[in-house]
């Protein structure tokens, strides 16, 4: 993956414009750059971790919502971090993003206010009595599928 990686960003972003680039530009830089990616990568992998402790606790329609609120907060990050420039598709889009949201939002909340909550949200994103999201193991849901 890392070689189909190298050879697509050859192609479609060739590596002499890394000395053009004030991020690659002197040996501090680089550092800065490379330990920049690193806590890419090491946020990336416990956010995978989570994602995998929230569709335990939830559903994943709930993880696709977080999912999409995380592209929302990447492109405000480039934006106001990296200086990327900000268009009318971005803005278009991260407006549609906030109302999707919203609305699945407000969906869940007057769902929840009816009480219409299905048997599988019932059982797997339910809340303790003290409001703490349950944790629960796949092992364990399969031994009473087994059970019952």
């Amino acid at each position: 993956m890392a070689f189909s990686t190298a050879l697509l960003s050859l192609l479609f972003d060739p590596w002499i414009h890394f000395k053009q680039s004030s991020y690659f530009d002197d040996s501090q830089h680089i550092i800065r750059s490379c330990f920049l990616m690193i806590i890419g990568g090491a946020l990336a992998f416990f956010m995978v971790l989570m994602e995998y402790i929230l569709v335990s606790a939830t559903s994943a329609v709930t993880v696709t919502i977080a999912g999409v609120v995380k592209e929302a907060v990447t492109i405000v990050v480039a934006i106001f971090y990296f200086h990327d420039e900000f268009n009318l598709l971005k803005g278009l889009g991260l407006f549609i993003i906030m109302v999707g949201v919203s609305l699945f939002n407000w969906y869940k909340y007057h769902k929840l206010q009816k009480g219409h909550l299905s048997e599988h949200e019932k059982t797997i994103g339910s809340l303790h009595e003290n409001g703490t999201a349950r944790y629960v193991i796949v092992d364990d849901i399969e031994e009473v599928d087994e059970e019952a």
